[in-house]
């Protein structure tokens, strides 16, 4: 198991030879890929992440950064990104973990 830091750290890795299209809002496009698809694995992956940088909190396998494809790879780190500049109030970022925790209840 790795600690949060440490699977952002493999997640940025990994995505080195990545070309990175520009996200205008990474937050709010990662609770828009969420919602729009909640019983997908990245959704519930992307979901925990989410939740980790928010709360500086969680545990995750090496091998899950195998579920993501590049573009949502890609996102994941415009949105480790925009969480290490504070472009984005606290207050949002828990409404996005909110967001996403309510779509993901939609599911089970």
């Amino acid at each position: 198991m790795l600690s949060a830091v440490r699977f952002q750290e493999e997640l940025r890795r990994v995505a080195r030879s990545l070309a990175r299209v520009p996200i205008g809002d990474p937050l709010a496009a990662a609770v828009r890929k969420i919602t729009q698809n909640p019983a997908f694995t990245q959704s519930r992956l992307l979901a925990r992440i989410l939740t980790a940088l928010t709360y500086q909190m969680g545990e995750f396998r090496r091998a899950e950064i195998s579920a993501f494809d590049s573009d949502t790879l890609a996102m994941v780190i415009t949105l480790m990104d925009a969480h290490a500049a504070g472009t984005s109030p606290r207050e949002e970022w828990t409404s996005a973990v909110d967001a996403a925790k309510a779509a993901l209840l939609g599911v089970q």
